[in-house]
């Protein structure tokens, strides 16, 4: 197997991604995967992929890539101004690369990661079943590190045929992003004014942002009326933790596996992948869902996708 592309750029930050590694949490090794699970998905059907097909993240540009063998290519996600020999390249479409072809992804215009799919997928060893960049505990391909200039990666055989993204299915991406979330645990330990802010005042994510989590800054501080020291105990993706100075810390999906401040919200499960288009500036809205609300809008979610993308999965 040849190699199939080189990394002439890293850009902020690259790495090697698929669905991740869910089920090992109870052992401190988080899902990780694709942040943005959704755009990941929709790459890999566009050149004909399964869903489970490693891809390459990259977060706020810069990634520059040398095609070194011909392959159907597709990017998905934010858009970050993508030229392919200094012609504009198109999100959301399977394009067919020749030998020396150099794809370059500039500064964000909307969005923060952006997955470039393969034909063949990106080859990578595997820990915990996935290939996934887990850079903390370096598990996964590329000896679990991040891109870096000069990497050589191959690909796998391509068993499928490009497909083309009907308009009405390209989702749209901003950047002021609004979650449906859902109240949990220790939701009652908010006042009732700080309640009230998780839903009507908009948030932005700090410089304290990354694939682990977002911290969110507020006008001001969310009061908690309960701040007894709670015993650590399961962060799902997804969770707003609010810690005793009032600044919610939104888990995101490389985030730790269990937590010790109050958990407030809990994005539901159909929207989890509009957080990997979250980066430091991002705003943040939360709107209310309740409990029952929430496995019908997956039901639906499931429903529209998987009559396009077999094997799709949130």
């Amino acid at each position: 197997m040849s190699s199939a592309l080189k990394i002439r750029n890293p850009g902020g930050q690259s790495l090697i991604t698929d669905l991740g590694r869910p089920g090992h949490r109870h052992l401190g090794v988080p899902h990780s995967g694709a942040a943005d699970r959704h755009s990941h998905q929709i790459a890999n059907w566009l050149v004909g992929n399964a869903p489970t097909a490693a891809t390459i993240e990259t977060a706020m540009g810069g990634l520059s890539v040398r095609f070194l063998n011909p392959t159907h290519i597709a990017l998905c996600g934010a858009d970050l101004d993508a030229t392919l020999d200094d012609r504009s390249f198109p999100l959301w479409q399977s394009v067919e690369v020749k030998p020396d072809h150099i794809l370059t992804l500039r500064a964000p215009r909307l969005g923060v990661r952006t997955y470039l799919a393969v034909a063949g997928g990106i080859d990578g060893a595997a820990h915990f079943g996935s290939v996934s960049t887990y850079a903390p505990a370096h598990l996964g391909a590329n000896a679990g590190r991040l891109l870096a200039k000069n990497t050589q990666l191959k690909t796998g055989e391509s068993h499928g045929e490009p497909s083309s993204l009907p308009a009405a299915f390209i989702p749209k991406l901003a950047n002021h992003i609004t979650l449906r979330a859902r109240s949990v645990s220790e939701y009652e330990r908010l006042s009732a004014t700080a309640q009230r802010r998780l839903f009507v005042s908009p948030f932005t994510a700090s410089t304290q942002t990354s694939r682990m989590g977002a911290r969110l800054d507020t006008d001001e501080p969310l009061e908690l009326i309960d701040d007894r020291q709670l015993i650590s105990s399961p962060l799902p993706l997804g969770t707003l933790q609010v810690p005793p100075d009032g600044r919610p810390i939104l888990s995101l999906i490389d985030g730790h596996c269990t937590g010790g401040y109050a958990r407030a919200l809990r994005v539901i499960a159909s929207e989890v992948w509009l957080m990997g288009q979250i980066g430091p500036g991002t705003r943040i809205s939360f709107n209310r869902c309740f409990a029952d609300d929430a496995p019908d809008i997956l039901q639906r979610h499931l429903a529209t996708w998987t009559s396009l993308i077999p094997g799709y999965r949130i």
